[in-house]
């Protein structure tokens, strides 16, 4: 008989069908009276988690210690993102464009929110100092792209 088929007796038949049309007592899983339900739902509700128990909770598994830690480095739409909480510029998850990173770091200052940097060969994760151009701003970088049209 090939592998996974097996037949199936009348008896093995009735149970499977007693339990598909809603039978009380199906073949699997715990099922509990409704008496029984209710109390667990009573007793379930004055408990409370102390603020020490969130607090440890929440710390378990936070950065490092999470298995599905990448080492701060993300990427959405193509882009390179670095964990920097204490950059000003952060996003809300503390998160900062690794290309304004590098042309911070080139030009020795934070980058202003409204200056744009460029990826002169137009690849969003190539972030080779020597890729990336800046512009003061968004007028600027278009200008610059129309002009290349």
């Amino acid at each position: 008989m090939p592998k996974g088929v097996y037949l199936r007796t009348e008896k093995t038949k009735m149970r499977i069908s007693e339990s598909h049309r809603g039978n009380k007592n199906p073949l699997w899983g715990k099922h509990h009276t409704e008496e029984t339900r209710k109390k667990m739902r009573e007793s379930a509700k004055g408990r409370k988690m102390s603020e020490k128990a969130k607090k440890k909770i929440s710390e378990a598994k936070k950065g490092v210690l999470n298995p599905n830690w990448k080492g701060g480095k993300t990427i959405k739409n193509g882009y390179i993102y670095i964990l920097k909480p204490e950059h000003p510029y952060a996003n809300y998850k503390g998160y900062v464009l690794e290309h304004r990173l590098v042309m911070e770091k080139m030009l020795g200052r934070y980058l202003r929110p409204e200056e744009i940097v460029h990826h002169k060969n137009e690849v969003r994760n190539d972030n080779y100092p020597d890729n990336l151009k800046l512009f003061l701003s968004s007028y600027k970088h278009l200008s610059f792209h129309k002009k290349e049209v």
